[in-house]
């Protein structure tokens, strides 16, 4: 799995934030602060949650991000002239930024195994000619998946760039989950466009606004509530001949 596209090799630095769930793992030891680099919203309907996500960071890359949830399945929805259609990898673009995500459900399974961001580095050649970049799971992100969730939440929807990203200044809401309703806070990593900054951890954001609509299965049919009202209606009546 690649996380950024070839293109774009970056020396990752990193930091450790304090949060109301967790903290990430420092890498390289390089401390910085939350720029409010990332902002979101959260919709949910009929069974389908969405993330509407912007990239605050200007000069920034998205290279990956998770929301915190309770049984649910991450998707990405991508939109085509004919529809669109929710799978667990798809693309987007706004305006000339075009991007390719895979989306992950990480949970006790996979917490210690499923790889969520690749540190890429010119430096670290094996001497072949070969680049071994670091490989981090939300075990080596977030630390012990019983100190990293609260609440109930037992799931990471987790959104990886594979092929370009979201660029700082857009925003965009492919980014869906299949399953419960949300309670959710974003952990997010960006890495700069022009290989200036380091790498930004964005720990423990929460949505902006919360949109949920009810279920349509949720609501009973008209002749449901016909026949609830009869039976009702057929007990009161009995109870009155007694």
């Amino acid at each position: 799995m690649k996380l950024i596209s070839k293109n774009k090799i970056f020396l990752m630095l990193g930091l450790a934030l304090s949060s109301a769930q967790a903290s990430a793992t420092v890498i390289e030891g390089e401390p910085t602060q939350n720029l409010g680099a990332i902002s979101f919203t959260e919709s949910y309907a009929d069974g389908l949650g969405r993330y509407t996500v912007t990239n605050e960071l200007e000069n920034s890359l998205l290279v990956g991000f998770g929301v915190t949830n309770i049984d649910t399945t991450a998707k990405i929805e991508t939109a085509e002239d004919w529809g669109s259609y929710v799978e667990s990898s798809g693309a987007g673009n706004v305006d000339d930024n075009y991007f390719y995500y895979e989306a992950y459900t990480i949970n006790a399974e996979n917490w210690a195994t499923q790889v969520l961001y690749i540190e890429e580095s010119n430096s670290d050649n094996d001497g072949g000619g070969f680049y071994n970049p670091a490989e981090y799971t939300a075990q080596d992100l977030y630390g012990d998946i019983d100190s990293f969730f609260t609440n109930g939440e037992n799931t990471l929807n987790w959104y990886s760039a594979n092929d370009g990203a979201l660029w700082g200044g857009n925003t965009w809401d492919g980014f869906v989950f299949e399953g419960d309703q949300p309670a959710s806070s974003l952990y997010g990593i960006l890495s700069s466009q022009d290989e200036s900054a380091p790498t930004v951890f964005a720990n423990g954001i929460t949505p902006t606004s919360v949109t949920t609509t009810p279920d349509a299965t949720n609501v009973p049919a008209p002749g449901a509530l016909g026949l609830l009202a009869l039976g009702i209606l057929g007990v009161a009546l009995g109870r009155r001949r007694v």
